[in-house]
């Protein structure tokens, strides 16, 4: 199941990890997100993170979730659209990623990985503030 909510609407795919994937604490896990690029930008801004309830675009501020209201972050990174170089200085999104070692999580929780899409100048030349997508799939601690 992937949920998605949002202040567009449209939302980027999840395809890995699978819905439902059971990771334990320190395991590297498959990671894969197709953006929807709904603004057409050059490139797409994405942060993920890991929450411990199902998030949607209302959780955000500004386009983060507010300290504490997350588990971890895994950081930001910039996806190249329309066969574009990887911009130099930036991190596209990696293969994989590594559950946290954190005490909050407890084996057979229900955690969520998240990935909030920023959607830029949209449309253009209308200086519209930025939008956000938020899209998750659920995944168990193992």
């Amino acid at each position: 199941m992937v949920l998605s909510g949002a202040l567009s609407a449209y939302a980027g795919e999840i395809s890995a990890p699978t819905s439902g994937v059971v990771v334990a604490e320190g395991d590297s896990f498959a990671f894969a997100f197709q953006d929807s690029n709904w603004c057409e930008d050059g490139y797409s801004e994405i942060t993920v993170w890991l929450t411990d309830y199902a998030p949607t675009t209302a959780d955000l501020t500004a386009g983060v979730f507010p300290e504490g209201d997350y588990t971890y972050s895994f950081g930001s990174y910039l996806i190249p659209n329309f066969g574009l170089p990887v911009l130099s200085g930036s991190t596209p999104p990696p293969p994989s990623l590594v559950m946290p070692e954190l005490t909050s999580l407890v084996t057979g929780e229900d955690v969520y990985l998240a990935v909030v899409e920023t959607g830029n100048n949209c449309p253009p030349g209308l200086n519209v503030p930025p939008q956000y997508e938020v899209t998750a799939a659920p995944m168990t601690i193992g």
